[in-house]
């Protein structure tokens, strides 16, 4: 892919570029005057999100300076260093503000509405019996392992989530059956505190897997992905202050952060002790998360019942 950037995008903007740094999925390059810019493939027409974003008035991407079939270049800006907690801050911040931006409401059927149930029902079942006779298969071990053995001291845990899933998805399903419209935004698909360049104008870069889809993909992502960084508590009522989530797409959200993932024991011992104790870790965080928020929430349907 690097060879292909080169060849087929930078030197086609710029036959003199001098000195080339590789990244994960980009190239940042320095032109014959000094200036830096970015070169990715274009795997996602971004021009179409660009201009998408743009007629929305959400303008905070970084300069476009030239595109095409085989990839697209912008601007390189300098990262002014902020504290973790204001940068990731800053990110559902940022994500608030597109999906105000980019909110609609589509059509839905009641095949698409079953659908989502019984993948989702299914991936519960499925992980269900996965831990029940790995479970039953440690019970009948004399000397546990310390993975098997951490894993069987919460096993209760595990289990409770996946009975809270049932029942969160049941709710959701009588719900969303009743309904035939959805609310849909574009998601940025890639939300990292290192894809917040801060500068004069905050800019959001690596749009390359945005999508239309239902607005809790952003927060489940970035959650996966840092819930053990920083406290996801205070995040997530920053967001729905900015960006209220309707019944339907928090019973949803919390389900599919609550299905807990898979512990393979086919790594070393203590990798896989490793992976248990992140698995509950995960699972703490998230009730902690659930736990706040949904006390907020029954303090205001209280509040109003006394009202009325």
């Amino acid at each position: 892919m690097n060879n292909s950037l080169i060849r087929n995008v930078i030197k086609k903007r710029c036959t003199s570029a001098k000195r080339y740094e590789i990244r994960k999925n980009a190239i940042i390059y320095t032109d014959c005057d000094g200036k830096k810019y970015v070169a990715k493939k274009n795997n996602n027409n971004i021009i179409n999100t660009y201009n998408y974003l743009n007629s929305r008035g959400f303008g905070y991407l970084p300069r476009l300076v030239y595109h095409d079939n085989d990839g697209y270049i912008y601007e390189y800006v300098n990262d002014t260093v902020t504290p973790k907690e204001q940068k990731i801050s800053d990110v559902i911040k940022m994500d608030a503000l597109l999906h105000n931006k980019t909110a609609y409401y589509k059509d839905v059927s009641l095949d698409e509405t079953k659908e989502i149930y019984e993948k989702l029902n299914n991936k519960i079942n499925n992980v269900f019996s996965y831990y029940d006779d790995l479970i039953t298969a440690i019970e009948s071990k004399i000397f546990p392992s310390p993975s098997e053995y951490l894993l069987l001291r919460n096993c209760s845990m595990i289990f409770s989530c996946l009975n809270f899933c049932k029942n969160e998805l049941d709710k959701w399903y009588e719900i969303t059956s009743k309904k035939n419209k959805k609310r849909e935004v574009l998601l940025h698909n890639n939300l990292d505190p290192s894809h917040l360049i801060r500068c004069d104008d905050n800019i959001l870069i690596s749009w390359d897997y945005s999508s239309r889809d239902l607005p809790i993909y952003d927060f489940i992502r970035l959650y996966k992905n840092n819930y053990d960084k920083y406290d996801f508590s205070e995040l997530y009522k920053e967001y729905i202050k900015r960006f209220p989530l309707l019944e339907e797409e928090r019973l949803l959200m919390f389900t599919i952060l609550f299905i807990p993932r898979k512990i393979f024991f086919d790594k070393s011992e203590l990798k896989t002790t490793i992976d248990v104790a992140n698995l509950c870790n995960y699972l703490v965080s998230t009730d902690k998360l659930f736990m706040e928020n949904e006390a907020k929430n029954s303090e205001k349907q209280n509040h109003n019942i006394n009202e009325q």
